[in-house]
């Protein structure tokens, strides 16, 4: 639809590559990704620009990266980052993400179960193998869930990185049908390619000794 009007597609794609396939994504006009998000340092990353398409630069100066970007290329952070995706090329390639899948779902399956009237967020969807978005058991109590799990050496948040520093509820979980209550009970999981099944065990572990000393225990119930 885009090219019957001309107009170009632009794909952000910072959660997808590294994370599953790539294929496809070449039919894009533009696509970006993160870095870091597959396990290569911090501020670095990928932008796919057609020779057909000129951009106005945000760094103006010299005439580097084709005038698109003025200053000196970050060489060791774009080598890195292209050792770490070629490396999470490999890993997809041989189906290691399934297995990760699975050690997923056994842990929402599991946090239900040990977790009474904690929720998935999105259950039955597609979503990515590496992270998870519940609602859990007792409500207002984001922050004590996370300050408690981070003495049982678990690290987790409250949502998203982009929408750090805000008290408002998430606009996204709003646009699901949650309500500002709701949204004040989820935390979200991230894993990685070093996540072990064993690291998810633990994080089950951990939010079950928070919830034996918080003492809330509702019906469970499955979001869908």
């Amino acid at each position: 639809m885009c090219r019957e009007a001309n107009v170009a597609f632009v794909c952000d794609a910072a959660q997808w590559i590294g994370k599953l396939p790539a294929r496809g994504l070449g039919g894009c006009d533009f696509v970006s990704g993160c870095a870091h998000k597959f396990g290569a340092p911090n501020g670095v990353g990928l932008l796919k620009v057609p020779t057909s398409q000129r951009l106005n630069p945000l760094l103006v100066g010299g005439q580097q990266e084709d005038g698109r970007r003025a200053g000196t290329e970050n060489v060791a952070g774009v080598l890195s980052m292209l050792a770490a995706l070629a490396a999470r090329e490999r890993s997809l390639t041989s189906g290691e993400h399934e297995s990760r899948l699975a050690w997923r779902e056994r842990f929402e399956r599991d946090l239900l179960k040990e977790l009474p009237g904690s929720e998935i967020v999105g259950a039955g969807a597609e979503r990515l193998w590496n992270t998870v978005s519940a609602l859990m058991p007792e409500a207002d109590c984001q922050q004590r869930w996370v300050v408690k799990l981070d003495k049982f050496g678990c690290a987790v948040s409250t949502g998203s990185a982009c929408a750090s520093g805000r008290e408002e509820p998430s606009h996204v979980l709003a646009a699901m049908g949650r309500t500002a209550n709701e949204a004040g009970r989820v935390l979200r999981f991230s894993s990685g390619w070093e996540t072990t099944q064993g690291d998810w065990r633990s994080l089950l572990d951990g939010l079950g000794k928070v919830q034996a000393s918080i003492g809330e225990q509702p019906a469970s119930r499955i979001s869908r």
